[in-house]
């Protein structure tokens, strides 16, 4: 498989690109059984150099996890439909901390649920 893409499976839609942070947690998402689809957002580049930090903020939903995923100068979202949203942030957590991404947790709000 190329780096950087991801299709077929649990991926959703035609946009198929990662950037590297969110290809980590991808991975780690697709194994999971309890995670049903992964649904990839446009990747924003340029964004100014945050020395190599990777981070990502889990905000969650019915049925579903919202994740942004900072990289150095670029940042994606994808959301994980998923039957089990607490066993999958834990793995997520759990794996990005492996893999030097650092995972937060935002309450959702009424504006985030839109």
């Amino acid at each position: 498989m190329k780096q950087g893409h991801r299709s077929g499976g649990k991926y959703v839609a035609s946009h198929t690109t990662l950037i590297p942070a969110a290809a980590t947690l991808a991975d780690i998402a697709e194994k999971q059984p309890e995670v049903k689809k992964i649904a990839l957002g446009f990747i924003k580049a340029g964004l100014p150099s945050v020395g190599g930090k990777r981070r990502a903020k889990i905000t969650e939903h019915p049925s579903n996890l919202f994740i942004s995923v900072r990289d150095n100068t670029s940042t994606q979202m994808m959301v994980l439909y998923t039957a089990d949203t607490e066993k999958t942030k834990r793995t997520i957590y759990r794996g990005g901390k492996k893999f030097g991404i650092e995972v937060s947790f935002v309450k959702s709000t009424d504006e985030t649920k839109r």
